[in-house]
């Protein structure tokens, strides 16, 4: 099976999760920048609005949409037959208002066991993502999908205590190797672009749109779009596109975490 050349593999990504009525912000800004990204929205949502069916088939006109599931509610401690329902509702409400087909999943605030990773497999989608932080690999297990950064200041105190809560070891060990325990979030986010363009990988940052409003850091989004933009060492993809490779290659050269322990 042919690979790409481990030089040829430095991607960065960008998702958006919730489908808060601000993500219209943040697609203008994507959109003027020129950037890819994938957008991971519910039909409802009890914590927070979500935008009407018009705004969503507009914004997938333009952008990938994921599925975040139908109500957008935990699904680590649900019994397994909620989960199935939750899973295949919210594919198939986002697949009738798009009129195409769904592949990408989102797990709702990151919460997932392997039961739940299964049948998010078995309806379908090629890849998940989770809220697994300080990763720049292809993940041995397409469903569970990590990302480099989230756009919120972290202590690094909640930094460690996540990722060892997670039982995410590399991303506890990347913290400091990769990210140089950054507390802020576009610095952070910037040491994933510069790492993935000298080893390869993927820089990958998620955000929620609601959240970037609530503290008022437009102005930082913005400013790391625009070095995204800038940045002609990485190729900017959706995470559809990154889920698709990962199938077509299974897992890229040079770009495993290997069974002795490297990690990135």
């Amino acid at each position: 099976m042919r690979t790409l050349a481990q030089s040829d593999q430095r991607f960065v990504t960008i998702s958006v999760d919730d489908g808060h009525p601000t993500d219209l912000r943040t697609r203008d800004l994507l959109q003027k920048y020129g950037l890819k990204a994938t957008f991971y929205v519910p039909a409802r949502n009890a914590e927070r609005p979500v935008m009407s069916a018009t705004e969503f088939r507009e914004l997938g006109r333009s952008f990938e949409l994921g599925s975040h599931t139908f109500n957008h509610v935990a699904l680590g401690a649900l019994p397994l037959a909620r989960v199935r329902e939750e899973i295949i509702q919210g594919q198939q409400w986002l697949q009738d208002l798009l009129g195409t087909s769904v592949t990408s999943f989102c797990y709702p605030r990151g919460k997932f066991t392997p039961a739940v990773s299964g049948l998010v497999e078995e309806a379908g989608f090629l890849g998940a993502r989770t809220c697994m932080f300080n990763l720049t690999v292809f993940p041995k297990n397409p469903f569970l999908w990590g990302v480099s950064t989230h756009a919120s200041d972290h202590t690094s105190l909640v930094q460690i205590r996540h990722a060892l809560l997670e039982q995410n070891f590399a991303g506890a060990f990347n913290y400091w190797r990769v990210f140089k325990g950054c507390r802020q979030w576009d610095a952070h986010f910037s040491h994933s672009m510069d790492w993935v363009a000298k080893h390869g990988g993927i820089a990958h940052l998620y955000l929620h749109s609601w959240e970037i409003d609530r503290f008022d850091q437009w102005h930082r989004l913005e400013a790391v779009f625009r070095s995204i933009a800038a940045n002609r060492a990485l190729n900017n993809v959706t995470n559809g596109t990154l889920f698709k490779l990962w199938r077509s290659q299974r897992l890229p050269v040079g770009l495993r975490a290997d069974a002795e322990g490297e990690v990135q």
